[in-house]
């Protein structure tokens, strides 16, 4: 009787295994985060977030599912940011009005930051490249966009019309002040984003 059980649990165990073999956590078994379609010369490639032990990048495929191009790694972990109100991961839209969609999709460092990319297609190289973000008063430009006061659903990165508003501290000039959280606004002008300003964050009394 007791081999009969032993039989029986063994077939137990096998069944579970094969019926949750497809439910591998992102990043683990199953590294795609997220998924798209750009259209690139009239036709539909299709665009993935992924992740693996590296870390997170965006890969580019032609519709016969041939790699067509792979980003550097972006980040380590997911990343949510809002854009007309709702959370994304990973976009694809038209930003720039030039009749070519741009990637957007952000991503995590540890501890508690955030990165926002945008690629556009570079029909030179025949691939896409990372749009900038310049700030005129410390002469800085990056190929990503930080905010360090992490939110699980993506509200410290927003699209706002055409500004992006990212949730940050602002340090004071004086030593001995207190940094406070500020929204820090950058606004689309051409084909980069430019620092405008910021404020700080309202507190309830």
């Amino acid at each position: 009787m007791k081999k009969v059980k032993t039989i029986l649990l063994f077939i137990t165990l096998l069944a579970s295994s094969a019926l949750f073999a497809g439910l591998a956590v992102p990043g683990e078994g199953n590294p795609l985060l997220a998924s798209s379609k750009i259209e690139i010369n009239n036709t539909d490639y299709t665009v993935e977030k992924l992740a693996d032990k590296e870390g997170v990048r965006i890969k580019v495929r032609t519709p016969e599912g041939k790699e067509f191009w792979t980003s550097e790694i972006l980040g380590n972990n997911e990343k949510k940011f809002m854009f007309n109100g709702e959370s994304c991961n990973l976009l694809v839209a038209d930003i720039n009005a030039d009749s070519k969609p741009e990637i957007i999709t952000a991503v995590a460092f540890p501890p508690h930051n955030g990165g926002l990319y945008i690629f556009t297609i570079n029909s030179e190289s025949n691939g896409f490249m990372p749009m900038t973000f310049n700030n005129q008063q410390t002469k800085d430009s990056k190929t990503f966009l930080a905010a360090d006061i992490f939110q699980e659903n993506g509200q410290d990165i927003a699209f706002i019309d055409n500004r992006i508003r990212v949730l940050g501290m602002l340090y004071p000039e004086n030593e001995y002040g207190e940094p406070v959280a500020s929204f820090f606004y950058y606004k689309l002008t051409d084909s980069a984003f430019a620092y405008e300003g910021c404020e700080a964050v309202p507190v309830e009394n």
